[in-house]
């Protein structure tokens, strides 16, 4: 029996997307860098990475646990640049404790325009 292919709307592209979305200790780091500003609670904005293509999201998940830092300074170079301000001792468990990851294995394109880098 032949099988036809899956018939997509949108172009893919060869990249798997990685959501982060801050939890309360990322919160309470905010506040206590910035305490005359009004106390964070949440924020509406997340950061989405993107990385090459992986096989299923378990490599994924495993690329993220071997890089954790560099996503974790990003996000805390976001709202704050003095690096003397970032916690120094930053681990996996700590990061899994400040934001929850949301894989994404296909990643389409909705738009005609090419994609570029800034």
């Amino acid at each position: 029996m032949d099988i036809e292919p899956i018939t997509y709307y949108f172009d893919f592209i060869n990249r798997n997307a990685i959501t982060v979305k801050q939890k309360q200790p990322f919160f309470n780091w905010v506040s206590a860098v910035f305490p005359d500003d009004a106390p964070m609670t949440q924020s509406d904005e997340n950061n989405i990475y993107l990385l090459r293509e992986m096989d299923n999201n378990q490599k994924t998940r495993h690329w993220i646990k071997n890089n954790f830092d560099k996503i974790f300074s990003n996000e805390l170079n976001d709202w704050c640049m003095d690096e003397t301000e970032w916690p120094q001792k930053r681990t996996f468990k700590m990061f899994s404790e400040w934001f929850d990851i949301e894989v994404s294995s296909m990643v389409l394109d909705l738009e005609e325009s090419p994609i570029t880098k800034g």
